[in-house]
């Protein structure tokens, strides 16, 4: 995937940001746990291999560290979206479309409140993809805080929704990258794609949990599935 990783960006940048999260128990705690440890252990040896005095003064091993460290990230993701498309247990409260449609309706609404774009979503039985960018050109727009007002009010509708109030919904952690140059169209499929891979659907046009904005349909959408 053509993208940078961070675990935990502060802020919604002015490029586009995909970002997934999911429910909570949605991925069991063991196969998390070998899968984070596992991470771990690849960027030890990295940092092995790579000693900070070696990259301080080769321009070349830093490039190299680097490019590795982004594979590792890169591999660490995919893995784990894996784990939940492949999941055969745990939540699936997002199942059915009145549940994906709160989903949508959220991040609509938020979009009008801080001046989001929205390019697409993907909206699976246990987790969310999200493309989308700051287009505010005055001010910052906490990631954090709009997951948070997201979850809270997503949680509490779909708690109505299946008659299950207290019920925790949402994990706490997801998973936020930032779309490098001339990565966006890779990401968008990967997002709308979603569905496919987890064989849920056949096409990415048919599945009810995919959104794209509009004015995608001709420059990428289109152009796909003609």
């Amino acid at each position: 995937m053509k993208s940078t990783t961070t675990m935990r960006t502060r802020y919604i940048p002015d490029t586009p940001i995909h970002i997934t999260y999911r429910l909570y128990g949605s991925i069991p705690n063991l196969p998390l746990q070998k899968l984070h440890s596992s991470h771990r252990l690849r960027k030890l040896r990295l940092q092995e291999k790579f000693p900070a005095d070696r990259r301080n003064e080769d321009r070349e091993s830093k490039q190299q560290y680097v490019a590795a460290c982004l594979s590792a990230e890169v591999d660490h993701y995919l893995r784990y979206d894996q784990l939940l498309d492949r999941a055969t247990t745990g939540p699936r409260y997002l199942q059915g479309a009145a549940a994906k449609r709160i989903i949508f309706d959220s991040w609509h609404h938020i979009a009008r409140q801080e001046n989001l774009k929205i390019y697409a979503i993907s909206v699976m039985d246990n987790h969310v993809h999200v493309l989308l960018e700051n287009r505010s050109e005055e001010r910052l727009v906490s990631l954090i805080q709009v997951l948070e007002n997201h979850k809270k009010f997503t949680a509490t509708r779909l708690n109505r929704l299946h008659g299950m109030p207290g019920r925790r919904v949402w994990a706490e952690k997801e998973y936020s990258r930032t779309v490098r140059h001339g990565g966006f169209e890779h990401v968008l499929w990967y997002v709308l794609n979603n569905p496919i891979k987890a064989g849920l659907s056949d096409s990415p046009l048919d599945w009810i949990g995919n959104w794209w904005a509009p004015d995608l349909y001709e420059a990428f959408v289109l152009p796909r599935v003609a």
